[in-house]
C-alpha cells in the first residue's frame, strides 16, 4: 500500500496517526484456511464460500425429532450445526437447515421479503415473514432470480440478530440496509460486494468488527456511523493503491475504532 493512500484514508476518517497507535495500520499476508473438519453438505456454492473464503468449518448433523425415520424423510427436521471462524477472527455457530425452509421474494435484483415455506401441499404460496433472530444465513433462491441487494425493511431496525452471513452474488448492501439493528456484532461480506449504501450499518451499537472485500469501491455517507463499540475494520486483499472513496461522517461516532488493516503491501513510494 502506498504512503499516500493510507494518509489519505486517515484524513477521510478524521483521523491521524499518533504515538499512541490509535490507528494501527497492519500488513497483513493472508488468512490461510485451515481444512473443514466435517464436510457440510449444503451445496456447492456456500460450501466453496465458506472454505475457500471463511477459515475454518465444523458441521455437526443430530436429530431433533424421535421418530428417526420421519427425520430421514424430512431434511427440516434436522439440525445441522455449522461453525466457522470469519476473517475478523469471530466464531460463528448457525443451523445451516434453517436456510432451507426459506421463501425469497426477489425483485428486479432486490430482495423484499424472506418467508417460510408452507408445509402444505399448495405449491409456491407462502406463510408469514420470517422474524430473524440470532446468528442468520441467506442463500440465493435456488430457481427464479438472485438478489444482488436486500431491502432495507428486512434487517434494518432488527434488534435481535447477532450475525448475517450474505450469499456471492450480492453487490450492494442498501442505504440504511442495517440500520438500527443494535444487536449486530458483525455481518459476512462475500467477494461480490461493490458498494456499502449510505447509513448502511448506521447506529449498529454492538458492533465490534467487520471485514470489507477487496471488490468494495464506496462505503457511503453514515455508513457505520454511531457505531460506538466498532474497534476494527479490515480491508482484505486490496490491490495496491486502491482503496474505497469513503462518504461523509461514515465513521463519526465510532469512539472504539482502534484498528484499520490491510493486507499485505507496498510500504515503499513508487517512482
Amino acid at each position: 500500500m502506498k504512503r499516500k493512500h493510507a494518509a489519505a484514508l486517515l484524513l477521510t476518517l478524521g483521523m491521524a496517526v499518533s504515538g499512541n497507535g490509535m490507528v494501527v495500520f497492519a500488513a497483513e499476508p493472508g488468512v490461510e484456511t485451515p481444512a473443514l473438519e466435517t464436510q457440510q453438505e449444503v451445496g456447492t456454492a456456500e460450501k466453496n464460500e465458506t472454505a475457500a473464503e471463511t477459515g475454518e468449518a465444523a458441521v455437526t448433523a443430530k436429530s431433533v425429532g424421535t421418530d428417526t425415520a420421519a427425520v430421514e424423510e424430512d431434511e427440516a427436521a434436522v439440525s445441522r450445526i455449522v461453525s466457522f471462524t470469519d476473517y475478523t477472527g469471530m466464531r460463528v455457530t448457525y443451523d445451516a437447515n434453517i436456510s432451507q425452509q426459506y421463501v425469497y421474494e426477489v425483485e428486479d435484483g432486490i430482495l423484499k421479503a424472506v418467508r417460510w415455506k408452507t408445509s402444505d401441499a399448495t405449491e409456491g404460496e407462502t406463510s408469514e415473514k420470517v422474524a430473524f433472530e440470532g446468528n442468520i444465513e441467506l442463500r440465493q433462491p435456488e430457481e427464479g432470480e438472485k438478489y444482488e441487494s436486500i431491502a432495507p425493511d428486512v434487517f434494518g431496525g432488527n434488534e435481535r440478530i447477532t450475525y448475517v452471513k450474505l450469499p456471492a452474488g450480492v453487490a450492494i448492501i442498501a442505504e440504511e440496509g442495517f440500520k438500527g439493528c443494535t444487536a449486530l456484532e458483525s455481518v459476512y461480506l462475500p467477494s461480490t460486494v461493490k458498494e456499502i449504501g449510505a447509513g448502511a450499518f448506521e447506529s449498529c451499537t454492538d458492533m465490534t468488527q467487520i471485514s470489507l472485500p477487496k471488490s468494495v469501491t464506496v462505503i457511503g455517507d453514515n455508513a457505520f456511523k454511531g457505531d460506538a463499540k466498532l474497534q476494527t475494520v479490515q480491508i482484505r486483499e486490496a490491490a495496491d493503491g486502491e482503496l474505497p472513496a469513503i462518504g461523509a461522517h461514515a465513521f463519526e461516532g465510532c469512539r472504539s475504532l482502534q484498528q484499520i488493516t490491510f493486507p499485505q503491501a507496498e510500504t515503499e513510494e513508487k517512482h
